[in-house]
């Protein structure tokens, strides 16, 4: 029999995705996994969508007798399960990962939420407002429609992991510190929580490395939505 086992994932403010791939693929090559050989599975971590569909024509072509298709990541529900592939935000249907093999396993561990609608009033009056950017009531707005845009969640963002001390210095607590520089330094036109934590992450353990006064590694609880439906913590004014 020949079989196939794709692991796609997007690590876009999600630590956890890459030990979702790890831990599935020791499950697949474990005996009571069905002791699939490494060569059999290939794993997709952040993936253009141009690439993906130039896979998928591939692995169609290879007649596998049995395809196993898993995704960890940011996902949403518009008419079908949608999966965003990487940090530009591109995404593909859950159809077009459908019928690889006459026989296929596809496991998705993502969000199914439907898009928010924005309030019209907002709407509106975010285009009466359009011409003064500079006003305070403008970039209250921005954000409040940034924000209702996002799903019902609860994101928790934690300075340390479980069993770990979180530090002080004299420029005030390590990982905020380091969370609010990240929060300000925008490339886009906002920053996501999940990536604003990400990038506070590195900088934190370093410097309690360099302390030598015990490792401090931040975690965090995340929505995996679409980043479209994720939570904000700064915008470009």
């Amino acid at each position: 029999m020949k079989r196939k086992a794709i692991l796609l994932g997007n690590t876009e403010g999600l630590p956890g995705v890459k030990v979702d791939i790890q831990r599935f693929s020791n499950f697949l090559m474990s005996n009571i996994g069905g002791a699939w050989r490494g060569n059999e599975i290939e794993e997709l971590v952040d993936v253009s969508k141009n690439s993906l569909q130039l896979k998928i024509a591939g692995w169609k072509a290879e007649n596998n007798d049995y395809v196993v298709l898993m995704f960890s990541g940011h996902g949403g529900q518009i008419r079908e399960t949608v999966l965003e592939l990487n940090k530009s935000g591109e995404t593909i249907g859950e159809t077009a990962l459908r019928s690889i093999a006459k026989r296929q396993l596809n496991i998705y561990d993502c969000c199914r939420c439907y898009p928010e609608a924005l309030v019209k009033s907002l709407i509106e009056e975010s285009a009466r407002l359009f011409a003064a950017k500079e006003d305070v009531s403008y970039i209250r707005l921005r954000y409040d429609t940034r924000i209702m845009q996002a799903i019902p969640q609860q994101a928790l963002l934690y300075s340390c992991s479980i069993g770990e001390a979180s530090y002080d210095s004299k420029d005030g607590g390590v990982y905020l510190k380091n969370l609010l520089q990240a929060a300000m330094a925008l490339n886009d036109e906002f920053k996501l929580v999940g990536t604003a934590h990400q990038e506070a992450e590195l900088p934190t353990l370093r410097h309690s490395r360099s302390e030598k006064h015990g490792e401090q590694h931040p975690d965090a609880v995340l929505a995996k939505c679409l980043s479209s439906q994720q939570l904000i913590i700064s915008m470009r004014p």
